[in-house]
Order: structure tokens, then C-alpha cells, then sequence
């Protein structure tokens, strides 16, 4: 398991980071947040129960919170930052039977995202109003026991959203992201003008999507 204390050690690492680059006059940002995450379904075989087969397991929608920590690295474009996430979802997982067309509660679980990306801002570090786009690379950590047999994953995000500041170290970050995860490996079926089809390994993706809103302490 992820404790929460692991993300709130990186996280105080980069505040040491911002306010030690107070004086190099670059934007450091820490914006705690809540919202809520939904969607997504990790395609199963019969490892869980071999007398049951699930076509997969669903991730139940509920709400999210975490940590944004972005940092202006270089003077000569401001509008560029690097951004760390952690982003925290309790959930139910839920086994599907097509067949019986039921859904079985299986266990509670812990999603944690550990995501590494860039931030750029539309406006100048000056205008109240900031629209921005978000991409990240990293992991997500699956706390579920033995029910799936794995914990760490690769995931990957994309998002957009507008941070709002009221005065010169306070604002309102409000964003959308899409957020995919890799989880289990399947078959699929590929198709070539020269040599047919064939089948061959891909893997599963759950595709979630979380909306949060956060508030801004910004360091400069």
C-alpha cells in the first residue's frame, strides 16, 4: 500500500524547492484539491474466482482528492512549468458477468496516481485569469489486496482547466483531465493488407476521467 505520508513527503520536497527559489523569481505553486474521479473497467479473466468469469471489473465513480505541485524551471519562459500529481481515489470494484448480466461487489480499493508532466499557461504570470493545458506520465497503484494481482501500473494524463487569483499568492485552480491506466493484457485482433490478420497481446486500459477543483498557494 501507498500511505498518503509518501505523497506528503514529495510534495513538503517541492515547497522546500519553491520557497528556495523565491529569490530566482520563479513561480512555485501548491495546490491541495478535491473533486471526484469516474469511470473505468480493468478487463479480468477467471484469476479471481476460477468458477466465475468476469468480462471485467468496474471501478466505481466517487470522489478524489490530492496534490498539485508545479514549478516555474525556467525564467525565459514562464508560462512553462513542471508539475507533479498525486491524486488519491477511495472506490468499490465490481465484477461483470455479461452472461447473467450481474454485477458482484468484489472488495473496496485505493487508486493513488503518481503522475511527472508539464503545465502551460495561455496568459501572461500577471493575468488573474490563467487557462492552461496539462499532460503527465507516471503510474497509478492499485491498494486491493490479492483480488487483482497487481498494484503498479503505467497511466498517463491529459487535461485543460483555468486557475483564477484573487490576489498575488492565492487562487482557484478548477480542471478536467483524462486519465488512462494500463492494468491487465488481453488479445486482440490486428489486421495487415500483406500478411491477414492475426492476434496478438494488448493491453487493457481503464479509462477514467476526474474533475477537481483546488486552491492555489502560490510562491514568488
Amino acid at each position: 500500500m501507498m500511505p498518503w505520508r509518501n505523497a506528503l513527503a514529495v510534495a513538503i520536497f517541492f515547497l522546500l524547492v519553491g520557497v528556495s527559489s523565491v529569490h530566482a523569481q520563479r513561480e512555485f505553486e501548491i495546490t491541495p484539491f478535491g473533486g471526484s474521479r469516474f469511470g473505468g473497467s480493468i478487463g479480468e479473466s477467471t484469476a479471481i474466482n476460477p468458477t466465475v468469469s468476469y468480462d471485467n471489473i468496474r471501478i466505481k465513480s466517487s470522489v478524489d482528492y490530492g496534490i498539485w505541485a508545479d514549478y516555474t524551471l525556467f525564467q525565459s519562459f514562464p508560462n512553462l512549468q513542471t508539475e507533479f500529481m498525486w491524486n488519491r481515489q477511495p472506490t468499490e470494484l465490481a465484477g461483470y458477468n455479461s452472461l447473467a448480466n450481474s454485477t458482484t461487489n468484489l472488495a473496496s480499493a485505493n487508486l493513488d496516481e503518481f503522475e511527472w508532466g508539464v503545465l502551460y499557461s495561455f496568459r501572461s504570470p500577471e493575468a488573474k485569469i490563467r487557462p492552461y493545458a496539462v499532460g503527465g506520465l507516471g503510474f497509478t497503484h492499485f491498494s486491493t489486496g490479492q483480488l487483482l494481482g497487481f498494484s503498479n501500473r503505467f497511466s498517463y494524463s491529459l487535461g485543460g482547466g483555468v486557475k483564477y487569483f484573487f490576489a498575488n499568492h492565492i487562487g482557484l485552480r478548477l480542471e478536467a483531465r483524462w486519465s488512462p491506466t494500463h492494468t491487465t493484457t488481453g488479445l486482440a485482433t490486428y489486421c495487415d493488407p500483406f500478411y491477414g490478420c492475426y492476434q496478438s497481446t494488448a493491453a487493457n486500459t481503464a479509462q477514467q476521467f476526474q474533475a477537481n477543483l483546488g486552491i492555489i498557494f502560490r510562491f514568488r
